[in-house]
């Protein structure tokens, strides 16, 4: 039988028998029907010949007595090459036990005895013929079963695949835009340092006072378990704390709140406003902006702008407030009585001025971190050739290249890799051998 997935139309039928008159009348009894398709054998060779030529054949009639080959002997062959067909065996009288004694080596489905009655042959040849059609549309069902069945194992087996390369690239970019987020978060803490940079250059009173209020206010959140991302943000808004006061004139940078009379004093309070509308145009820096406007408030209700008090400050506000309290304390001591001289100090603050419940977590992170504060009590700007160049020295004006390409943005730090690359700028593009820089006054 055939891989052909239709199930058949019309039933194969062979007629095989050594006696011709036998075969042609077989073939008009059985072409009063249409579904029948008849062929012919006179012999067990030709027999198993037309099998061999003839693609399904659904039905074999073959007598049993035939010279050379026995109707039960070609039956067994028969079923070699077509397995399928439903074998039926024509045997006299006479040879009914011996035919049935070796029915099973053919596997027969029937035997008739001859001569035959023709509804008998009719009906049997019907239901062989149904019997075969079932087999063959079973036959078909399981082949296209096994079919499907293997263009869905195909289609789960690339589905698999489709979704492990998909989960590939997802994973992949996944880890892209976390290295481009790590990228974006360095450079803009980076920003953020070099705006603090600037700040402090404004008011050279306090060199390092942002990044030394940013100091204490990372140390604080983070005794306090606060989650890394608001860590983050309490030192960016601590670092631009001062940012307002870029605005603000000499001379009343020069004064302490106690000096200044009543319009000077308003005018110093609009700075923290100032400050936070200098950064709420930036998405990014909005909520830092609520807590530079705050960081004058008073635990007690008595600071500015709004006269805030206890938990209605934000907390990052209130940590900035016990921050710069105490940085503006050490530079009033001695650098090695500073700490203590400074936490002496500031117990009067307490519960009023400053949260008393960020007192402990405060104390702890004063004295953890009071090693690395920057204690310089002013600058001086000096002009240096690139070799002369030092680390830490922070630059006063923008740096630009012999033909107008911006080096370095004023505020820069200098560090060993900035140093080398205006070093090899200066060798490639010669610009001025005298840069302003900024050093310490004693250092100078």
């Amino acid at each position: 039988m055939s891989e052909n997935l239709e199930s058949p139309d019309s039933v194969k039928i062979l007629l095989v028998d050594d006696e011709v008159n036998i075969t042609k009348s077989l073939r008009r009894l059985l072409m009063q029907s249409e579904d029948y398709e008849i062929f012919v054998g006179n012999s067990g060779a030709e027999g198993l010949e037309q099998i061999r030529e003839q693609v399904d054949i659904g039905v074999i009639i073959s007598d049993q007595r035939m010279p050379q080959m026995t109707g039960v002997e070609f039956l067994g062959e028969a079923r070699k090459l077509a397995p399928d067909a439903i074998r039926i065996l024509l045997t006299g009288y006479a040879d009914i036990e011996a035919s049935i004694a070796a029915i099973n080596q053919g596997a027969v489905y029937r035997y008739l005895t001859k001569p035959w009655q023709d509804d008998e042959l009719l009906s049997t040849v019907a239901e062989a013929a149904s019997h075969y059609r079932l087999l063959s549309e079973n036959k078909r069902l399981n082949a296209l079963v096994a079919k499907q069945n293997a263009e869905l194992q195909d289609w789960n087996t690339r589905l698999k695949q489709r979704v492990l390369d998909q989960t590939s690239q997802i994973r992949a970019k996944s880890d892209a835009l976390a290295e481009m987020n790590q990228q974006l978060r360095a450079g803009f803490a980076e920003t953020i340092e070099a705006l603090a940079g600037l700040i402090e250059m404004r008011d050279r009173r306090v060199p390092g006072h942002s990044r030394n209020v940013a100091e204490l206010v990372e140390a604080m959140a983070t005794g306090l378990d606060l989650p890394a991302e608001e860590v983050r943000n309490y030192r960016s808004a601590a670092l631009l704390h001062d940012i307002g006061k870029i605005g603000m004139v000499d001379e009343l940078l020069r004064k302490n709140l106690a000096e200044m009379d009543e319009p000077e004093r308003i005018e110093y309070q609009r700075h923290v406003v100032r400050g936070q509308a200098a950064i709420d145009p930036v998405l990014e820096l909005r909520d830092l902006g609520l807590l530079i406007r705050h960081h004058h408030e008073n635990y007690d209700g008595s600071g500015f702008p709004d006269g805030l008090g206890k938990e209605d400050i934000p907390l990052g506000a209130r940590l900035i407030t016990v921050a710069d309290c105490f940085e503006r304390k050490l530079h009033q001591f001695a650098e090695d009585e500073a700490l203590q001289e400074a936490l002496a100090a500031m117990k009067q603050e307490w519960g009023g001025r400053l949260d008393p419940g960020l007192r402990k977590v405060f104390n702890s992170a004063a004295e953890e971190i009071f090693c690395r504060l920057e204690f310089s009590a002013e600058v001086v700007e000096r002009k240096v050739s690139p070799k002369e160049l030092e680390v830490g020295m922070q630059l006063r004006h923008d740096l630009y290249s012999g033909t107008g390409v911006l080096l370095l943005k004023k505020g820069t730090l200098f560090d060993e890799a900035a140093i080398d690359a205006i070093k090899r700028c200066f060798m490639i593009d010669p610009f001025e051998r005298e840069i302003a820089v900024l050093i310490e006054k004693n250092s100078a």
